[in-house]
């Protein structure tokens, strides 16, 4: 049977890390985006990376951050970076050469347009995210919007994806049914407000994923 992964995105502090992985989260995601209401420092991310509880996969939110830290997030003692702004083919051949971290590459989404280029990344990156295409006026992602994933119908990606932008318990019955990943990655409907981890929300939405 097909076991669905999660990751829980904007993690800030380490009561609702271990309470993530406690329920069951495969990856946590830490925001580095100045923008954001999820920011978090490398050197605060570093200090709840140490102190959880049980191993899991911890992922460094990325956008077009200078390639010199990259060397800082692998210290910091993250798995993954997650690349989640316009950064080049060359960027992230320049990540792989050079540290040990896994890559998830984000790409917005709003037309079949916006998948032509993807599967020159994929040797790459261990990972694509698939997130809604942000407006000039939005934040790169977290923007609590989803695409129409009709557009992924009949596409051969060539790498397991992560499916992201405005997932809630509600449409994922959709993404579930329709078995358009088995990768999920949430944050704001898991908030009770901008940045602010709901448990009760968190459990609920692990529960879906994981059909318990």
């Amino acid at each position: 049977m097909k076991i669905n992964e999660i990751k829980i995105c904007g993690i800030t502090d380490l009561a609702i890390a271990n309470f993530c992985i406690d329920n069951g989260a495969d990856y946590l995601g830490f925001v580095s985006y100045e923008n954001s209401p999820r920011k978090i420092s490398f050197k605060d991310s570093k200090n709840i990376i140490a102190r959880l509880l049980k191993p899991t996969n911890t992922v460094a939110v990325t956008v077009n951050t200078k390639i010199d830290n990259i060397k800082e997030i692998e210290d910091a003692g993250f798995d993954y970076i997650q690349c989640h702004g316009s950064e080049s083919i060359n960027y992230l051949a320049t990540i792989k050469k050079t540290t040990n971290l896994k890559i998830i590459k984000a790409f917005g989404v709003s037309n079949q347009n916006d998948l032509i280029e993807i599967n020159s990344y994929k040797d790459l990156c261990d990972f694509y995210l698939l997130d809604a295409k942000p407006n000039d006026r939005e934040m790169p992602g977290g923007n609590a919007k989803s695409f129409d994933w009709n557009i992924l119908n009949n596409q051969k990606l060539g790498k397991e994806f992560f499916l992201s932008g405005g997932l809630d318990i509600y449409n994922l019955e959709i993404a579930l049914k329709n078995n358009i990943t088995s990768f999920f990655d949430v944050s704001s409907s898991v908030e009770s407000s901008p940045g602010v981890k709901d448990k009760a929300k968190i459990k609920e939405f692990i529960g879906k994923v994981k059909n318990i």
